[in-house]
């Protein structure tokens, strides 16, 4: 519907409204009349010619009070001799039809119905008199009816906000919520601001300057300048160098081996038995280079770089088809060492194994001198079961004593 077929739907309403209000009116007073005049006949012995006038003049005299009142505050008076002695009228004529009827039941009803008609008027004088003040400027319009779970259970401050901007500003639904939640957050950013410049001044001069600096300078200016100073690229930079996957899987990798280590424990997997399964080409090279690592480890060898006999046949039966020098194989082996030793240094060996006692020894193995503490970063263990599986001559750090772990409990 259009804007002027709504406003002349409204004003039919009105007038519909204000006939069917006389109507009733007229049909409360009529049933309060009577109520009071057989009240009146019935208990105190009056002649009806004689109460039918007084009750009249009684219930015109309320009336009157309170059209009275309503003019007066529609004038801008309170009127509160009017209205309270308007009130007083009105209760005395609905006590009066309850206590003049010996059945009280019936006296109920008559009074319900002068209270009744009492109080429609004071709702239909209250309405006539908010349309004339929102006429002329003395009262905001009416707010938009928000939603009861929608707006108010939720965002119980944002709403009321909303309802107080809309009566302001005269905006509607949508807009009012919109003013709103960008106002509490300029609120918000204005507070960050103002506690950041009051410290740095603060720290340079006094709180007093400190204070006016904060009070004098527009906040909204200086975000506004902010705003526009803005490096969004390295901003999100910093925040894309924290969420690569990388960067995830390694710090919830350490964030759990923190909470194992925290707790005491870890957890470990039960290897297979090796008599169980036939032995594979790998684990057999495994185990070779294992024993070739115990040799080294147990007989550190010749020296480096020996001077040959030539009275020694054994360095010429050494060389290979291809030329190679026994003298290279040490370099070599020392190369591939510390290329090892690189993997290792790097968390990149996939042959370790995951019971703690053979993870102890496989890295005792490959490095002699390794600290306990690297062991334990290595294998994902905590310290003490690290110290559980070294050997009894392996220099021990104070405070850990060998006679507190669990296999030897003191």
């Amino acid at each position: 519907m259009a804007r002027d077929d709504l406003d002349a739907d409204v004003l039919k309403a009105v007038r519909h409204a204000a006939w069917t209000r006389q109507t009733f009116y007229a049909l409360v007073l009529a049933v309060a009349l009577v109520g009071q005049v057989t009240g009146a006949a019935q208990t105190l012995d009056v002649p009806l010619i004689i109460a039918v006038p007084a009750v009249a003049t009684l219930e015109l005299g309320g009336v009157v009070l309170m059209a009275d009142a309503d003019v007066r505050r529609r004038l801008g008076e309170r009127a509160l001799a009017s209205r309270l002695l308007s009130a007083t009228i009105a209760v005395g004529a609905a006590a009066f039809n309850w206590a003049a009827h010996p059945d009280h039941l019936l006296g109920g009803f008559y009074a319900a119905m002068s209270a009744l008609g009492y109080l429609v008027w004071l709702i239909h004088a209250g309405n006539q008199r908010r349309d004339r003040l929102r006429a002329t400027g003395n009262l905001p319009p009416t707010p938009p009816a928000y939603e009861v779970i929608g707006h108010w259970l939720r965002h119980p401050a944002i709403t009321l906000r909303a309802r107080t901007i809309a009566k302001a500003d005269g905006l509607d639904l949508y807009d009012s919520l919109r003013h709103a939640r960008a106002a509490a957050t300029r609120e918000r950013r204005n507070a960050a601001i103002a506690k950041v410049l009051h410290r740095k001044i603060r720290a340079t001069l006094d709180t007093a300057t400190a204070d006016i600096a904060v009070r004098v300078y527009d906040l909204d200016e200086v975000a506004a300048r902010l705003t526009a100073t803005a490096d969004y690229n390295e901003l999100t930079d910093l925040l894309a160098a924290d969420i690569t996957p990388k960067r995830i899987i390694t710090a919830e990798n350490a964030s759990c081996r923190r909470w194992l280590n925290r707790e005491g424990h870890a957890p470990t997997s039960r290897a297979p038995d090796p008599r169980s399964f036939p032995p594979s080409p790998s684990s057999r090279f495994t185990a070779a280079a294992t024993a070739d690592d115990e040799r080294q480890v147990s007989d550190p060898g010749p020296e480096r770089n020996p001077v040959p006999d030539p009275k020694d046949d054994h360095s010429r039966q050494a060389e290979s088809s291809d030329g190679v020098s026994p003298q290279a194989v040490p370099a070599e082996n020392e190369a591939a060492g510390a290329e090892g030793r690189d993997v290792a240094d790097d968390d990149e060996v996939l042959d370790v194994p995951r019971e703690t006692r053979e993870a102890v020894a496989y890295w005792l193995r490959r490095e002699p001198n390794i600290e306990p503490e690297r062991i334990a970063e290595r294998i994902g263990r905590s310290l003490r079961s690290v110290y559980r599986y070294l050997p009894p001559d392996y220099p021990r750090r104070p405070g850990i004593a060998r006679e507190r772990t669990r296999r030897h409990p003191a």
